[in-house]
């Protein structure tokens, strides 16, 4: 009789031995440094030492900053567990910062207590993130090496695994799903030992894994309900997973540890829903988006956005091509995998795709959310590998093939840099534009506002600003109420600001003047400066004389053009100081605004009243209008361009008249447009003509000459 330990053929397809099988890796020590050295090698290309300093930032800023917000009000308020809060204080009617997220905090709990020991540094957090993922890669090493007894392929196909850019940008960073897929992993490598060993303790240690990932996130309970599957299984005699007796020999020492996860998670399920009910907050998600909620149009939306935007930072597509050709293969050699392996997986597959239709709408604007089924691709490379040895022994081991793999993998390191290094120096990260709110809490510190204190930050719709600045309060969010109520705007008018003033604001936080003109009821408040760095103003709500006013602009120039006056080549509209503004030609007396010509734009003639202004300076701003005739689903427009910048998506109608509409755009000289050329023009990129009269150009002297009242 074999003995009680062997796997038998229902677990393990021929030709593998009992005693093969069940013999612990005789492998030396140097495979695991040399995976080490490998991992630390791919995660200094990948820029990791530059990236653990950062603070919330790129491609989903705003969850990154409410991670890191719970985490520093538990340093900062007193370290109750069970009483999490975040800076922007949208509960309790906008008056407190106390919300739950369905994930337990136990890894913000963590880094407040390392904040406790070393300082606040964001570092603590992306490092210790890192380091869990590392783990997780680690262990998955490790289970590669224990099922199939190779190191080439238990380095490398964890090594592939880090090469999708999803996880790459994540896993160094403030959201938990890299961490509970990395603690899942861990818990399957023990599950594995188990099933091979039969010894409890593994179990109890996978358990404790996949516990610590299902608080993390929920949709780790997939792997367990698959684990109480099998139990049902056997249980019901439905299915045998060993000659020598059963798998689970006792349900106290295996299913009980189980349910417990589940009900521990359930538990703190019932917690935060009943925290965030008391508190009337809606401020975390912790419902669902099904897909029958949606229209056709929405699910297309959706689809689109996942196949042009998400889908390249999943993997590279002959990544994705390679993990479907390992399905596939799985699927034909179903019956060669170990049988408990294949009914896992396909429970954790339906379990997949069952989370997929009921969180649907999220997929359209949270990559994130696919990591929570990273551990598919997990599992498959596991089945795939295991039975290619078995069935191609010799090309499995061949040096040409793993050549080919190993350069394969290095290419998509270096793919998966490139789609990193996007979203850190590419457009979709506005630390440029937002670079001062980074840095900015040392001086509010110095001008006598702690911590405490409470603020109104624009422009922000998130919660990012607060947790930078380290101060409590408000911005432009909108509470969705998770679309099951009324939208609840912050700060949106005048009404607004009076409504967070009631609620004990202090301080307005203003990102740059822009914003008062952008938003005049804004300039109401804006009166009582008392600080400034670089582009943040910082303003009193509460006491203090009136030093400020938004209207202190000094006009610098003041073009016009209302074609009515032109060139003796007509090739330029002249305009009422004599400036030359391009295509005269365009010049037509069909109908007018004022006086007797328009401008008239055709395909023929798409350009009109162009001037161009040298040298604008930093902070100048510019207030353009023009009047249009009103036409139904017109596309013509005024642009301004500067070096490949263009301004000409937000121009509003302020006035009617007639036929006619008012169309009117006011920006400010950015630093980097210093010093160049900005060309101001008409243009009409339909195939109808657009009529265009009495253009105005005002040109302002730069905000920096406002401040020299400043306290």
């Amino acid at each position: 009789m074999a003995p009680k330990a062997a796997i038998t053929n229902n677990l393990l397809p021929l030709p593998l031995t009992p005693a093969h099988v069940m013999k612990k890796p005789t492998f030396p020590y140097y495979p695991h440094l040399l995976f080490i050295v490998l991992l630390a090698i791919i995660s200094f290309v990948y820029g990791y030492q530059d990236m653990l300093v950062k603070k919330p930032q790129s491609v989903h800023k705003w969850r990154q900053a409410d991670g890191a917000s719970i985490a520093l009000n538990y340093y900062q308020g007193g370290m109750n567990f069970f009483k999490p809060e975040v800076h922007n204080l949208t509960s309790d009617s906008g008056t407190s910062g106390k919300c739950c997220p369905s994930e337990a905090p136990v890894l913000y709990y963590t880094v407040a207590c390392l904040y406790k020991i070393f300082g606040y540094h964001d570092w603590i957090y992306r490092g210790l993130n890192t380091l869990i993922f590392f783990c997780g890669l680690f262990f998955l090493f490790r289970l590669f090496l224990y099922l199939i007894k190779d190191v080439f392929w238990a380095i490398a196909l964890p090594l592939l695994f880090f090469t999708s850019p999803l996880l790459v940008y994540y896993a160094n960073n403030y959201p938990i799903n890299t961490t509970a897929l990395a603690l899942s992993i861990i818990a399957w490598y023990y599950f594995s030992r188990f099933l091979f060993e039969r010894k409890t303790k593994w179990f109890y240690i996978c358990v404790l894994f996949f516990f610590l990932a299902a608080a993390l996130k929920v949709t780790a309970l997939f792997s367990p309900v698959a684990i109480g599957f099998i139990y049902l299984l056997e249980l019901f005699k439905l299915r045998k997973f060993g000659s020598e007796g059963k798998l689970f020999l006792s349900f106290k020492k295996c299913m009980l540890p189980l349910g417990l996860i589940f009900l521990l998670v359930a538990a703190w399920l019932k917690y935060a829903h009943d925290y965030n009910v008391a508190h009337d907050c809606t401020y975390f998600s912790t419902t669902v988006f099904p897909i029958w909620d949606l229209d056709k149009t929405e699910i297309g939306h959706v689809i689109d956005n996942v196949k042009n935007i998400w889908l390249p930072d999943y993997f590279h597509v002959s990544v994705l091509v390679f993990l479907l050709l390992a399905f596939v293969y799985c699927g034909i050699n179903y019956k060669k995998l170990p049988a408990l392996f294949g009914i896992c997986f396909a429970v954790i597959l339906i379990l997949a795709v069952v989370y997929v239709l009921l969180q649907f709408r999220q997929f359209a604007d949270h990559d994130y959310y696919v990591i929570d089924l990273y551990l598919l691709p997990v599992l498959v490379l596991a089945g795939a590998f295991f039975v290619l040895k078995q069935q191609y022994g010799k090309f499995f081991s061949s040096p040409a093939l793993k050549i080919v793999f190993a350069v394969f993998v290095c290419l998509n390191v270096f793919y998966a840099k490139g789609k990193v290094n996007e979203r850190y120096t590419g457009p979709v990260n506005d630390y440029a534009a937002n670079k001062d709110f980074y840095w900015v809490s040392t001086y509010l510190r110095q001008i006598g506002i702690p911590p405490g204190d409470t603020v109104i930050s624009v422009p922000d719709m998130t919660n990012v600003s607060l947790y930078l600045m380290n101060v409590r309060g408000w911005t432009e969010y909108t509470d969705a109420r998770l679309n099951r109520g009324n939208p609840v705007p912050y700060n949106a008018d005048e009404a607004g600001i009076k409504s967070s003033v009631s609620k004990g604001a202090k301080y307005l936080i203003v990102n740059g003047i822009e914003e008062l003109y952008k938003k005049p009821y804004l300039q109401k408040f804006a009166t009582r400066l008392i600080g400034k760095y670089n582009k943040i103003l910082v303003f009193n709500l509460k006491s203090g004389a009136a030093n400020f006013s938004a209207g202190q602009r000094k006009i610098l120039k003041n073009f016009s053009c209302d074609a009515e006056s032109i060139s003796a080549d007509k090739e330029f509209f002249m305009g009422a100081d004599s400036t030359k503004f391009s295509f005269g030609k365009s010049r037509n007396d069909s109908c007018a605004h004022g006086g007797k010509y328009a401008c008239r734009l055709d395909k023929n003639i798409p350009y009109g009243m162009t001037v161009k202004i040298p040298d604008v300076k930093y902070g100048e701003s510019f207030v353009i209008t023009v009047w249009r005739k009103k036409q139904a689903q017109t596309k013509s427009t005024i642009i301004a361009s500067a070096d490949s910048t263009y301004y000409n998506n937000e121009f509003i109608v302020t006035e009617t008249a007639g036929q006619w509409e008012k169309l009117s755009k006011e920006f400010f000289i950015p630093e980097n447009l210093a010093g160049k050329e900005i060309t101001i023009y008409l243009y009409n990129e339909d195939s109808l003509p657009a009529w265009f009269d009495d253009l105005e150009i005002i040109c302002y002297d730069s905000f920096e000459n406002i401040f020299k009242k400043t306290p």
